[in-house]
C-alpha cells in the first residue's frame, strides 16, 4: 500500500491564503444547529481569523424563509455564505436554493450546482471541490477511467459523480441498496467513500492498482477511523488517501479560497 497525503496541495492553499488581502466577509448561517455544525463554524472562524477575513455569525430561529434571505441579500454579492447543514429540522431549503444571490462557497445554490454539473470546479461543495483538487494536484488523468462513489448526499455524491462525468470519467454512485457493491467498487480504477461507517470496507472490495480516496471519519476511542480498514489492505499494490493528511486537512481551506476566486460572486 501507498500512502498519500494532502500535505503539498495544503500548503499551497495556505500560502494562497496567506498572501490575499481579503476585502468582503464570510456569512456563517444556520438554524438550530447541532454539535457537529457548531464545531465546523468553529473551525472555520479559526481559520478565517487566522487569514484575517472578516466573518458574520448569524443563527436564525423563528425567521420564514423570506426574512432569511432579506438578510441574506442585504450584504455585498462579493460577500460569501455558508450554510451549515443541518440547517433547521428537515425544512424545505428549496427557496433559499433558488434566491440567495451572494457569493456560495459551499455549493448550495441551484445555480452552483447546475454549473458544477457542467464542469465548473469553482461552484462544487467545499469536499467535492478539495477531491478533485487533489486528484489534479496528483496529475491523475481520470478521463475515460472507472470511479465509484459510495455517497449521493448533494454535498458529495452527487455534484462529485457530474463533475466526473462531465470530465469523461465513468461513474457509478452505490448507497446502502446497492445490491453487489463489491462488483462496482473491485471494477473500479479509483474509489472515494463517504459513509462515514468505522472500517467497513476490506481488502475483499478492492483490486490492486486502484486508487482509494477515505473521505469517511468515525470516531473510536478519541481516534478519527477511515471507511476503510487499513491494515488489511496494507499488503495490497494500492494508492491509499485516508483521513490523517487527507481530504478534511484541505476542506475549509479550499471553501475560502472561494473568497478569492471571482467565479462564485458572478
Amino acid at each position: 500500500m501507498n500512502l498519500l497525503n494532502t500535505k503539498n496541495l495544503r500548503d499551497e492553499l495556505l500560502n494562497k491564503l496567506k498572501n490575499n488581502n481579503f476585502k468582503n466577509k464570510i456569512l456563517l448561517l444556520s438554524k438550530n444547529p447541532n454539535k457537529e455544525a457548531i464545531f465546523y463554524k468553529n473551525v472555520i472562524i479559526k481559520r478565517c481569523e487566522e487569514f484575517g477575513i472578516s466573518y458574520v455569525e448569524k443563527e436564525f430561529d423563528g425567521e420564514n424563509n423570506h426574512e432569511i434571505i432579506s438578510f441574506i441579500n442585504s450584504f455585498d454579492k462579493a460577500d460569501g455564505f455558508i450554510i451549515l447543514a443541518p440547517f433547521g429540522s428537515g425544512e424545505d431549503l428549496t427557496y433559499l436554493k433558488e434566491s440567495i444571490k451572494i457569493r456560495d462557497l459551499d455549493g448550495f445554490t441551484f445555480k452552483s450546482l447546475g454549473k458544477s454539473m457542467e464542469g465548473w470546479i469553482d461552484f462544487l461543495p467545499a469536499t467535492s471541490r478539495a477531491i478533485v483538487k487533489f486528484l489534479e494536484n496528483q496529475q491523475i488523468d481520470y478521463r475515460g477511467k472507472n470511479i465509484t462513489i459510495a455517497n449521493r448526499t448533494s454535498v458529495i455524491g452527487k455534484p462529485l459523480s457530474m463533475y466526473l462525468a462531465s470530465r469523461g470519467a465513468n461513474v457509478s454512485v452505490i448507497n446502502s441498496s446497492c445490491q453487489n457493491p463489491k462488483s462496482f467498487i473491485k471494477n473500479s480504477d479509483i474509489f472515494i467513500s463517504a459513509i462515514g461507517s468505522a472500517s467497513y470496507y476490506d481488502q475483499t472490495y478492492f483490486k490492486d492498482d486502484s486508487l482509494i480516496i477515505d473521505v469517511g471519519t468515525s470516531y473510536i476511542n478519541g481516534k478519527i477511523v477511515g471507511d476503510v480498514d487499513v491494515e488489511s489492505i496494507s499488503e495490497m499494490n494500492v494508492d491509499y488517501l485516508g483521513s490523517k493528511s487527507g481530504i478534511g486537512a484541505i476542506t475549509t481551506l479550499t471553501l475560502l479560497e472561494g473568497m478569492i476566486d471571482n467565479a462564485n460572486s458572478k
